[in-house]
């Protein structure tokens, strides 16, 4: 029993960290919805297992379609016009 809730844990932590694998939210909810349903079927037992797994892609695809991703900064090049270095830095905005 103990194994059981060993792996339902670490299923539970791979699923928050999948969710948050892009910017896009379709994707992350997708993704969170298919992890929470493989948790959910892991966790459920019997005549249960069904709402389980239900219960687990509904939750997966809250959790995925609301994480909060942080918002990526653009990136500029910039030329040193005296020793021709160049390097990249956050562009002002």
């Amino acid at each position: 029993m103990l194994f059981h809730h060993l792996s339902a844990a670490s299923a539970v932590a791979a699923l928050i960290a999948l969710t948050a694998c892009t910017d896009n939210q379709g994707i992350n909810a997708a993704t969170g919805g298919l992890a929470g349903a493989a948790v959910g079927s892991q966790i459920g037992q019997g005549s249960g297992r069904t709402a389980a797994t239900l219960a687990g892609a509904a939750l997966g695809t809250a959790i995925g379609g609301n994480v909060a991703t942080s918002p990526q900064q653009r990136m500029c090049m910039y030329r040193n016009a005296q020793t021709g270095e160049t390097w990249q830095a956050p562009c002002p905005n």
